[in-house]
C-alpha cells in the first residue's frame, strides 16, 4: 500500500496532542467536518489539544483537493496533518493507517479519535468532555456524541429530535449503548479502538459494531451521548436506509457469531425503557415501533441469506 505524507504540523512535541483520525473518501469534503471539530476543541478551557490525521483515499479525484484543506486549516492554533492513498482501501485501512501515522508523530498514545468526513459536531468541548469522561469512568472503553437529525422519516425514528428529547424529558442525557462509529466523533481507549480495528479486518465489519461488540463482550462499556449532538449525513430515502441498515446487520450477525447474543442485552434493555418513555405520544410511538418492524425485516433478511449461502456450500 502506496501512503503518500502531505504534510506534517511544524511543532516539536505532539505528545500531547489527541489524535482523530479522520479518513475521506472521494465523496467526501472534511472540512465543515473539520471546522467544526477545532471549534469543540478550543471552546475547552482548558484548551483541549488535538492532532487531526486526515487520509485521503480512493482511485477517483477527490472532492476536494487535499492542498486546499491543507492551506485552510494548517495555520496554528490548528494541528493538521494529511495523507493520502492512491487506492480504494476503504475507511478501515484508511483510519489504520492514521493510527500508524499517529505513533510516527509521536502523538498521545492512550487515546484516539475517529471522525466521519460528513459528520459536524454541534455540542461545546466536544473531546474535553469525552477525555473528561474516559479519565473518570475505567470501565468506559469508548464514547461518542449522539447523531441527531432535525428532520428524519419514520425509519430514522431512534435518531430523530423528536425521539431523542421526548427521552431527555423523561431521563435527562440520553445515552444509547453503543459507539456510532465517526458519525458520532468518537474518542476511545487506543487498545480497545485498536483491537476494533483488528476485529473488523477480519471479519469484514464496520468500526462501531466492532468497538461496541468487542467491549460488551468483556464487560465493558460504550455509549453515545446526547450530551454531544452531532449532524452526519441523513438518509435520504428508504432504499439509502435498507442498504446502510443491512451492511450494519451483516457486521451485526458476524460479531454475534463471534462474541455471543449477550452483546445485544444492553441495547435490547435500551429500547424497551425507550418505548415506555414514548407511550404518551401515539405518533412518536407509532413511528418507533414502525422503525422496529423494519429493522427486524433487514434482520430476517439477513439471516435467510446468510441460511441460503450455508446451504448453497
Amino acid at each position: 500500500m502506496t501512503v503518500e505524507l502531505l504534510h506534517i504540523p511544524q511543532r516539536e512535541t505532539l505528545s500531547s496532542a489527541i489524535p482523530i483520525v479522520v479518513p475521506v473518501g472521494p465523496d467526501h469534503d472534511p472540512r465543515p467536518a473539520i471546522a467544526s471539530s477545532l471549534r469543540a476543541a478550543s471552546e475547552a478551557r482548558p484548551h483541549t489539544q488535538t492532532l487531526h490525521i486526515l487520509v485521503f483515499n480512493g482511485t477517483r479525484e477527490p472532492a476536494v483537493d487535499p492542498d486546499l484543506v491543507i492551506k485552510e486549516f494548517s495555520g496554528e492554533p490548528a494541528l493538521l496533518a494529511v495523507a493520502i492513498i492512491p487506492d480504494d482501501v476503504g475507511y478501515i485501512r484508511a483510519v489504520q493507517e492514521g493510527i500508524g501515522l499517529a505513533t510516527h508523530l509521536a502523538a498521545r498514545q492512550d487515546l484516539v479519535g475517529f471522525l466521519d468526513a460528513d459528520a459536524v459536531l454541534h455540542g461545546t468541548a466536544h473531546w474535553e468532555y469525552l477525555e473528561r469522561v474516559l479519565a473518570t469512568e475505567p470501565s468506559l472503553d469508548a464514547i461518542s456524541g449522539m447523531v441527531v437529525h432535525e428532520h428524519c422519516e419514520m425509519w430514522e425514528t431512534p435518531s430523530s429530535q423528536k425521539f431523542i428529547r421526548t427521552l431527555e424529558r423523561a431521563w435527562g442525557v440520553v445515552n444509547k449503548p453503543y459507539i456510532q462509529g465517526g458519525a458520532g466523533g468518537t474518542l476511545a481507549r487506543r487498545p480497545a479502538f485498536e483491537r476494533a480495528i483488528d476485529t473488523a479486518l477480519d471479519l469484514g465489519t464496520l468500526i462501531g459494531p466492532s468497538l461496541s461488540a468487542s467491549a460488551l463482550a468483556v464487560g465493558r462499556t460504550i455509549r453515545a451521548t446526547s450530551h454531544l449532538p452531532c449532524g452526519h449525513t441523513p438518509r435520504r430515502t428508504l432504499e439509502e436506509w435498507l442498504i446502510s441498515v443491512t451492511a450494519y446487520e451483516k457486521s451485526w450477525r458476524r460479531l454475534l457469531g463471534l462474541y455471543g447474543t449477550e452483546i445485544e442485552g444492553p441495547w435490547r434493555e435500551f429500547l424497551q425503557k425507550a418505548q415506555a418513555a414514548v407511550s404518551s405520544d401515539p405518533r412518536l410511538s407509532r413511528d418507533l415501533a414502525d422503525c422496529q418492524v423494519l429493522r427486524q425485516l433487514v434482520v430476517d433478511r439477513v439471516k435467510q441469506a446468510e441460511v441460503s449461502l450455508a446451504t448453497s456450500i
